[in-house]
């Protein structure tokens, strides 16, 4: 799969960019002193937010007749209700006139925008939101650049669309105000549907096509009422007509439903899953279900604005945490290894070295002085840099077994069996305890061996769960690729018969390609750099003994036509069949 990566460097630019502007909006936010109750579609009342002083001439309760308020309170009521209120983000200071219902005659009060920081606890709050971005970016970049597959196609869109979401907090009001809002409403539709993208194609495999269709219509149907009602049109429609239905907390409930369809669609994948589908997608599910939890008090606020914003951050946070572990441990998207030994290795040269420079630099200056000779000077960073080789290596050590304990088992297991191939003298056990030795060791799905028979490979060798075809063509594009780059070649870059997930490993002798090794990934993981280049090598080893194998065979062959009379010459065809019968059975 090619990347570009001109779009790849611009995506995660806006995405640091983006990221960057939420954590720091988050903290200058301002909005109402006052949070704005929608009882029904006409009407609402007043209530103090905690730590905030009611302005002059506003008492708890007051009503408002919301059909009866100028256009910039309409718009700014609107901008309020739908940003969950201490999110919002108006021009601090900007002062809005609100007509009150008190003692059957109507009131105006003059309210201004306030620090939405001033309330109660909300710090605790902004800072629990901003770490939910910093993880929300984080999983966004890992997606962006390590996603391999359609379920992380659909991930990278839903964290993107957060982010962009989060990021249009502008201090605008009035019409400017209501499209701000819209665009970040937009960002949260693309979101819903990247969400939607991920949940369908981790049902993909399990659950049927005509099934996923169902639910690919409610959620097409949820979503979009969801957007033209609430989300677009509800803050634009009450600031045009006074009529609020689409800010009703229940309306919320719709723009929420949007998240609830691919949250079933993934139950209901789990409950038609295969045990080890089901341990991945169990964290998913409870993700899911955290996040939108979220979801429905951030659109839902029927409770106090800090509780309903620290619940929602709080569950938003819990659910990103559990995303993120849910890729990273259980691989439920196709992310391909993030924490290799290149980064952990490179990550304790560099200390090294800034230890080196560090203390080559304090011995300089406090025992050497300006007046040591050049020998010295020389002698000294030189010492130094032995001593610390051989602490670099100590600490390599250190590193491959604390931070890849299974991939250094794993490693040390198939390098020696590699050692071990040469011995073999029965080519059938060879490929036998091969494939049970790679399974093992790599816990891959599947594992086959493939020997070059006329104009086909024909399957010698097979264990795991994945179904390889018996025979294939010699010209597979997977068999050619090997033959012609004598490397691994990875399956998700060609159409062959051998599928699309794993690697072919030619094991070549002598300018040679008579067997081939296929292995898929583990589930949702690909091999590492270092992994696929053991497996070449063990590849390689197996191929020159099974040649060695090969090359006796014959030899044999030809000293029982060395030895056998002349007259004998239909006993030493049968005995000639009967060593190339064994070869070719081993």
């Amino acid at each position: 799969m090619q990347r570009n990566y001109s779009l790849l460097t611009l995506l995660t630019v806006f995405i640091v960019a983006t990221a960057v502007y939420s954590g720091f909006i988050l903290f200058k936010a301002a909005g109402l002193p006052v949070q704005v109750n929608i009882l029904n579609a006409h009407s609402a009342t007043l209530a103090p937010i905690a730590g905030i002083p009611l302005p002059a001439g506003i008492q708890a309760g007051d009503r408002l007749e919301l059909a009866a308020q100028p256009l910039p309170t309409r718009e700014v009521i609107g901008i309020n209700t739908l940003s969950a209120y201490l999110a919002a983000t108006l021009p601090l200071g900007h002062t809005y006139d609100f007509v009150i219902e008190r003692s059957g005659r109507r009131v105006t009060v003059p309210v201004s925008a306030v620090n939405s920081s001033d309330a109660s606890g909300i710090l605790v709050v902004q800072w629990i939101s901003f770490l939910q971005i910093v993880l929300l970016s984080i999983l966004a970049l890992l997606i962006t650049w390590r996603g391999r597959d359609r379920a992380a196609v659909g991930m990278a869109f839903w964290t993107i669309g957060n982010i962009f979401g989060g990021a249009m907090a502008f201090p605008l009001d009035g019409l400017a105000g209501l499209i701000a809002v819209a665009t970040a409403n937009f960002g949260f539709v693309v979101a819903r549907v990247g969400f939607y993208i991920m949940a369908d194609a981790i049902a993909r495999p399990i659950l049927s096509l005509r099934m996923r269709r169902l639910y690919l219509g409610v959620f097409v149907l949820v979503l979009s009422a969801g957007t033209v009602l609430v989300s677009l049109g509800g803050p634009f429609i009450y600031a045009a007509t006074g009529w609020a239905g689409g800010l009703l907390p229940i309306s919320g409930v719709l723009w929420s439903a949007s998240y609830l369809v691919p949250i079933v669609l993934l139950l209901n994948s789990y409950q038609h899953a295969t045990s080890s589908q089901r341990l991945r997608l169990r964290w998913m599910l409870w993700s899911s279900v955290i996040w939108l939890a979220g979801i429905v008090a951030s659109n839902t606020p029927v409770l106090s604005v800090q509780f309903s914003v620290a619940f929602t951050d709080i569950c938003q946070l819990l659910g990103v945490m559990g995303f993120l572990y849910a890729v990273l441990r259980h691989r439920v998207l196709d992310v391909s290894v993030v924490l290799d030994r290149t980064l952990v290795y490179g990550t304790v040269t560099a200390l090294v070295v800034g230890v080196l420079a560090a203390v080559n630099s304090l011995v300089q200056h406090a025992a050497l002085g300006t007046s040591a000779s050049l020998l010295l000077q020389v002698a000294v960073p030189l010492s130094l840099g032995i001593v610390l080789t051989r602490v670099r290596a100590y600490l390599d050590r250190i590193v491959e077994q604390m931070f890849f304990h299974k991939k250094y088992l794993a490693d040390k297991a198939l390098r020696r069996f590699a050692r071990l191939c040469s011995g073999y003298e029965n080519a059938g056990a060879l490929m036998t305890d091969a494939v049970s030795e790679i399974r093992q060791h790599l816990r891959t799905r599947g594992v086959a061996i493939y020997e070059r028979r006329g104009a086909e490979y024909v399957q010698v060798q097979h264990a795991g769960e994945v179904a390889y075809p018996e025979r294939v063509k010699v010209d597979d594009k997977a068999f050619v690729a090997a033959r012609a780059d004598q490397q691994d070649i990875d399956l998700i870059d060609l159409h062959s018969e051998l599928g699309s997930d794993g690697y072919v490993f030619p094991m070549a002798a002598h300018g040679e390609m008579p067997n081939v090794l296929v292995c898929a990934n583990r589930p949702g993981e690909h091999y590492a750099a270092d992994e696929r280049q053991m497996l070449l090598h063990l590849a390689h080893e197996m191929g020159m003994a099974l040649y060695a194998l090969r090359m006796n065979s014959k030899a044999r062959i030809v000293e029982v036509l060395a030895q056998a009379p002349a007259n004998a010459l239909t006993e030493v065809q049968q005995r000639a069949r009967m060593l190339l019968s064994a070869e070719t059975a081993a």
